[in-house]
């Protein structure tokens, strides 16, 4: 029943939160509500396939903890860069609470993108943190990186979120892309931003990313 409250109550606040996105952002088609395997595109960007793996979970009872994974796969095409992303998580816990084992340290989302024969790689971990919850790199075949975080403010909003309501790509204080994933779905990409397309092929990802935890 409290899982059902909360869920209840985070609709509600979706429904009506907007996050702080720049003007001249896409809406996204296809995002929410959600169905399995079919097109999301926004903008000049939409995927021509969209594979998405079960979802496969455990839970071992180990006597005085519980060990617990789950993980999924998915494949998808936008406009010439392939996508392979992978979720995986492993808890320890008892009695419904649960921890990364890792601390963090081991990534909970990896994505490969691959285009014209050049590859960039996005890692999504936890932080342990309330702001962000999840925080990684988008990194490219030159070794050059982006910050990805979780954003968990609303417009107006003087608390944070405890799900997220979005992404950013930021590099140092300039943000590069923004993916809102709440609603409807919003993403902008700034319009010089090099590497325009992998960067459109990482929001869709994130649109279709599942923390294992929220399902929990």
């Amino acid at each position: 029943m409290k899982k059902l409250i909360a869920a209840m109550i985070l609709l509600a606040a979706c429904a009506t939160a907007q996050l702080d996105v720049p003007a001249g952002a896409y809406d996204v088609s296809g995002a929410n509500p959600r169905r399995w395997n079919a097109p999301i595109s926004f903008g000049e960007w939409s995927t021509q396939s969209v594979n998405e793996g079960t979802t496969r979970s455990w839970l071992a009872d180990l006597g005085v903890v519980q060990l617990g994974k789950a993980d999924q796969g998915y494949h998808l095409s936008m406009n010439g860069t392939a996508v392979e992303c992978h979720t995986r998580e492993f808890v320890l816990g008892r009695s419904g609470v649960f921890v990364d084992p890792s601390f963090g340290t081991d990534p909970l989302l990896v994505c490969g993108y691959d285009r014209d024969g050049s590859r960039s790689v996005l890692t999504l971990g936890r932080t342990g943190r309330v702001e962000p919850t999840l925080r990684g790199t988008l990194r490219d075949a030159n070794g050059n990186a982006l910050e990805v975080r979780s954003l968990h403010r609303a417009i107006g909003a003087a608390l944070p979120s405890g799900e997220p309501f979005g992404f950013e790509l930021v590099r140092g204080d300039d943000r590069v892309a923004v993916v809102e994933t709440i609603n409807r779905g919003q993403v902008w990409i700034d319009p010089n931003a090099e590497n325009r397309d992998v960067l459109a092929a990482a929001a869709a990802s994130l649109l279709l990313f599942r923390d294992p935890e929220a399902g929990e």
